[in-house]
Order: structure tokens, then C-alpha cells, then sequence
């Protein structure tokens, strides 16, 4: 049987690569959101640490003064806390977009996979179908020397 050959291996492999390389900007876009969240979410602690001290009666009153600087601080982290959520919100879009790409990567090199493992069964196939042939001839080809002798 003849050896099969895929016409399309090249763009296969470059397929392949592709795929993966959009795999991997989708790892670092996975990481990148984990890394902004953590960064959020310690904002965010801050931001309610200051509340409960601002709010707790533990019997030490604040002069005004530190009154005023304890809520301005608050209001700081709270802006902060909404800038981080934004560029969470952003780098969460942006992991979506890279998850599109890679599964329209994945999908387009998948194509290809399919379509080269079904002409490999059509080369299998042809090939069994010439041998079957060749035997059939040479099955006839014996019967009939076979008679002649």
C-alpha cells in the first residue's frame, strides 16, 4: 500500500502553533485577571477596615480632626476600589476576547484533523480495495491456468 500523504500538513502544523501560542496569551490573560482581582479584593479590605473603625463604638471617640482623615482615606480607597474594579472589568473582557481566539484557533485546526484523518480512511480503504482486487485477479488468473493444465 502506498504511503499516505496529507497535501494540507503544513498549514496543520502552522494551525497547531497558532493554537497554541493563542493559548498561551489566554494563560497570561487568566493570570493577569487572578493578579487584578487579588489587588481589588485587598482594596476592598482596606476599604471596609476603615468603615468598621470608623463605625465601631469601642469607646474611644475620634477627634475631628482624625475623623476627617479617616474618611477622607475611605473615600480614597473607595475610589480605588472602583478603579480596580474597572481594570478588572476590562482585563476580564479582554481574557474573553482571548478565550474567542483560541477556540476559533482550536476550531479551525480541528477542521483540518477531521478532514485528514477522513482521507486517511479513504486511503485505507482504497488501498484494501486494489488488494482485494489483485488477489481476485490472481485467484482467477491460477483457476484458470489451473484448467487449461
Amino acid at each position: 500500500m502506498k504511503r499516505f500523504n496529507f497535501p494540507l500538513q503544513a498549514i496543520l502544523t502552522l494551525r497547531a502553533l497558532k493554537q497554541e501560542q493563542a493559548l498561551e496569551i489566554y494563560a497570561k490573560s487568566v493570570q493577569d485577571c487572578a493578579a487584578k482581582r487579588t489587588t481589588m479584593l485587598a482594596a476592598a479590605r482596606r476599604a471596609d477596615d476603615l468603615e468598621r473603625l470608623l463605625s465601631s463604638d469601642d469607646g474611644a471617640p475620634f477627634s475631628a480632626a482624625m475623623r476627617h482623615a479617616y474618611l477622607k482615606a475611605l473615600d480614597e480607597v473607595r475610589d480605588e476600589v472602583t478603579r480596580h474594579e474597572n481594570v478588572l472589568a476590562e482585563a476580564e473582557k479582554l481574557k474573553e476576547k482571548h478565550l474567542g481566539d483560541f477556540l476559533d484557533r482550536k476550531s479551525q485546526k480541528e477542521i483540518l484533523e477531521h478532514l485528514r484523518e477522513r482521507q486517511i480512511k479513504e486511503h485505507m480503504a482504497e488501498g484494501y480495495r486494489k488488494e482485494e482486487m489483485e488477489i481476485e485477479d490472481l485467484v482467477i488468473s491460477r483457476s484458470s491456468i489451473a484448467r487449461s493444465a
